[in-house]
């Protein structure tokens, strides 16, 4: 067997030695296929199949208490769910499916003096065994300890080896430093190992409940305080017994405390690495992959056409062989070995371009300003390049079994007849024109996915805010309890910043935002006065931003009916909102909204905020920026800075973080920056701004990863009208030679040289109208099938059923197809029929 292996690969590499032109042409072809395929699952195995570098990552499990009745899905397309402070240490106390629980609030400001100039890290508020979960060591220092995280405790804190080398010069005797820690003195305990910065991009790590006490349940929606929980399962228990007992949790206290728990009643337990990411990131990864799939099958169908071309006139070649007393098998055998080694040279060249795009993708999406989890790599590890021998052989095997069986059932005693045609050539005309028209309709289903994907992305890029995007200098600020333990001393801040700014020469107007990089506000349902509503679903879900008096004019935004918010406006005397032109138009149409009351609705309408009174209404503005929810859209409301959306009327309420809004009225750029940072530390010197930039630069850094895959969903839409057309154009060749005797004839009867361009005009024709009608037809039918993840996927920016992109791709295939039938058409023309009537 070994020794009719070996002849197989040497003949089929002198066969391919011998037909240089085909073996380079599909090679090529199947080196693209192969790279992108490749390169997307490289993509897909990092941000979802490896998981993360630690010794028991397949053990780590993510717990939650989700709410079973069916909801509107969240801004990342996860359904609701919580764990609140207490529910954690109930669980951690009682729990028997883990070997240890950790909570965690990741990607949060810790602000951190030392030195001369503030510091603001990304840091994690952390639970004692949280590195224990992990099955890492500091390399410096030690752990955490239950004593380190308890309210009142002494502050302690881990830093990262990254800042450790950059900002505290690799001090090995860095452990016992004394440090100003969210405005309190801190230790630092240890430092990390190289590389650690979990759960996404951390920089320090410190005890959760020594920063942030575990709160009465009446106050569940203290933003940013709510632990996501994780634990390692122990080895002899699994998943459904362990979402069993976490199940068991979620009910009991939702029966004990029904104001707070009741609608989280189930548990949830799933391997960590998913709720890492979202729906959303793992539908568009997913949907990537299937292109490159597809792009993979329009590879393996134009080497399958050129294969079946090459088998014809190879035709009396095997039927010579055949005759000599090749089995069947033998000749079967021999063409596949050939199509393996295609493809195996083919993997090789497309292994190594993967390799390049892989390093230039991880560069782009490293450098694109949004910033991605540590533990994501796009590398050509061993399952990727297990993936890619698999995938070579199913090449292998999809591009030439077709051809290998349908050439050697040919009859060898009428292949060998001089003018012997047999039943071969029919056949192989019709399969070949049926993978064409598979070719188009697989081209087609992918330009319209791509296009859409590409609009969707560039729609973003340019998409009207409402206000001056470049004009605004913007930076986020954190109020810690250390220097600002309470809401009458940030509100004090805030009054005293901005005074100082407004009485500023470079500054026109100044102001303050609860938003976050003016991209995500909040998001709450409610009720409005003199309305009934059956459930909560059937409560309207708006948007919500508090803002500091002289907001609306900062941003330049029109007061279009009412009033704007003035320094009496206090919920203990009244609370007040103002709401913008889309509210006003949903809910109240051509009647005025000014006098009209509303209150949020939040616990399935079991809780509810003060009763807030309508006193203006401004035009709009995207709240949520480049982003969209699908449930509020841009509909919203505004409510004073040092207001609660949620609570009941109290004193004050200032936000422990804020962003300042400044428009300057001269100089600005770096400048601006520059002298707006020393006016902040002028009021607070141990206040560090960060985000510090415009609006328009801010908001850019959320679409860096967009534009990364708009441009790869331009590549395999390329890649795939390139295909497509090579294939057309190889089956109208192939075709053109077949009937290279007809045409001969036709002419020497008298038919002109534009009868026989119209001819293979018209089979290229009847060829593209089909597959266009097929592939619209899938799209469309894919698009009505997965509507609702479609939409979300494009970001309600553009209808999957978009018209115009429909036609525009029509009219490319057709352009491209016309090209790629042109060519051999008018060869077609040039046939001498004395040539052609000399062969027969």
């Amino acid at each position: 067997m070994l020794d009719s292996l070996r002849q197989d690969l040497r003949i089929g590499l002198r066969v391919l030695i011998k037909e240089k032109g085909f073996c380079a042409l599909a090679v090529v072809v199947l080196a693209l296929g192969i790279c992108a395929v490749t390169t997307q699952f490289s993509v897909v195995n990092g941000v979802m199949l490896r998981g993360f570098a630690f010794p028991n990552a397949q053990r780590m499990m993510s717990l939650q208490f989700v709410d079973p009745t069916p909801q509107p899905a969240n801004f990342f397309g996860n359904e609701p769910n919580q764990i609140l402070a207490l529910d954690y240490q109930d669980i951690a106390a009682n729990q028997k499916s883990f070997k240890a629980v950790a909570g965690y609030i990741f990607q949060s400001t810790v602000n951190v003096s030392y030195g001369e100039t503030p510091q603001r890290y990304t840091g994690a508020y952390v639970t004692e065994h949280f590195l224990k979960v992990l099955g890492v060591t500091p390399i410096l220092g030690r752990d955490f300890t239950a004593a380190d995280n308890i309210p009142g405790g002494e502050k302690v804190t881990i830093i990262s080896h990254k800042i450790w080398q950059r900002d505290f010069a690799a001090n090995p005797n860095i452990v016992g430093t004394a440090i100003r820690l969210n405005g309190k003195p801190a230790t630092i305990i240890g430092v990390m190992p190289r590389d650690f910065a979990f759960p996404l991009n951390e920089e320090l790590w410190t005890p959760l409940f020594n920063e942030f006490p575990a709160r009465p349940r009446s106050e569940r929606n203290t933003p940013g305080q709510q632990p996501q929980v994780m634990g390692l399962l122990r080895g002899d228990v699994t998943i459904d017994q362990a979402t069993g007992e976490i199940s068991t949790f979620a009910q009991r206290l939702a029966q004990e405390f029904p104001d707070s728990n009741k609608q989280f009643n189930l548990g949830k337990v799933e391997p960590l690495i998913k709720t890492f990411t979202p729906r959303q990131i793992q539908g568009l990864m997913l949907a990537m992959l299937a292109v490159c799939f597809a792009v993979l099958l329009l590879a393996c169908a134009n080497v399958m056409n050129m294969q079946l071309a090459r088998a014809t006139l190879r035709a009396k070649e095997l039927a010579v062989r055949s005759s000599l007393g090749a089995t069947r098998w033998r000749l079967i055998r021999q063409m596949l070995t050939e199509s393996l080694l295609l493809a195996s040279i083919g993997a090789a060249l497309g292994v190594g371009l993967a390799f390049w795009a892989t390093d230039f993708l991880h560069a782009a999406v490293r450098n694109s300003g949004t910033p991605i989890p540590s533990h994501i790599r796009f590398d050509l590890d061993l399952p990727v390049l297990g993936f890619v021998v698999v995938t070579t052989m199913l090449a292998a095997v999809a591009s030439g079994v077709v051809p290998a069986w349908m050439a050697s059932n040919a009859r060898p005693v009428e292949v060998l007849k001089e003018s012997g045609r047999g039943n071969t050539n029919r056949a192989v005309g019709f399969v070949t024109r049926a993978l064409v028209v598979a070719t188009i309709l697989l081209t087609c289903v992918i330009l319209v996915a791509s296009l859409l994907q590409l609009q969707a992305i560039l729609r973003l890029q340019e998409v009207d805010y409402g206000y001056d995007t470049k004009g605004l200098m913007t930076a986020r600020m954190g109020l810690m309890d250390g220097d600002y333990p309470n809401a009458a001393a940030r509100g004090q801040f805030h009054e005293r910043l901005l005074r100082d700014l407004r009485a500023s020469a470079e500054i026109e107007h100044a102001a303050l935002s609860s938003r976050t990089r003016m991209a995500f506000a909040g998001n709450t349902a409610l009720e409005i006065e003199g309305r009934e509503y059956k459930e909560n679903r059937d409560r309207p879900t708006v948007n919500f931003e508090g803002v500091s008096d002289g907001y609306f004019a900062t941003l330049d935004m029109k007061l279009l009916e009412g009033r704007d918010f003035n320094q009496d406006d206090v919920d203990t005397k009244q609370p007040v909102a103002i709401i913008n032109a889309g509210f006003a138009r949903k809910q109240f149409g051509r009647d005025s909204p000014i006098g009209r009351r509303f209150r949020t609705a939040v616990n399935n309408g079991q809780t509810f905020g003060a009763w807030r009174t309508i006193i203006g209404v401004v035009s709009d503005v995207r709240m949520l920026g480049p982003f969209n929810n699908p449930n509020s859209e841009e509909y919203g409301f505004y409510l004073p800075l040092h207001s609660s959306a949620f609570g009941p009327a109290r004193p004050a309420a200032a936000p422990q973080f804020a962003t300042l809004v400044v428009k300057p009225r001269g100089a600005k750029g770096a400048v601006f920056a520059n002298n707006l940072r020393r006016a902040v530390h002028r009021v607070d010197p141990n206040l560090p701004l960060y985000f510090l930039g415009t609006p328009a630069e801010n908001l850019a850094s959320f679409l860096g990863t967009n534009r990364i895959i708009a441009v790869m969903f331009t590549v395999f839409g390329a890649i795939a009208m390139v295909l497509a057309a090579a294939g057309l154009y190889g089956v109208m060749s192939f075709s053109v030679n077949q009937r290279t005797q007809e045409f001969g004839i036709r002419l020497a009867l008298g038919a002109n040289h534009g009868r026989i361009l119209g001819m293979v005009l018209r089979q290229g024709s009847h060829q593209l109208v089909l597959g266009l009608a097929l592939g619209f037809g899938t799209a469309l039918g894919i698009a009505f099938a997965f509507r609702d993840g479609i939409n979300r996927q494009l970001n309600s920016t553009i209808s999957a059923t978009d018209p115009k992109t429909y036609f525009f791709v029509a009219v490319l295939l057709t352009l491209v197809a016309l090209l790629a039938t042109l060519i051999p058409a008018l060869k077609a023309t040039r046939v001498d029929p004395m040539t052609a009537l000399r062969a027969e």
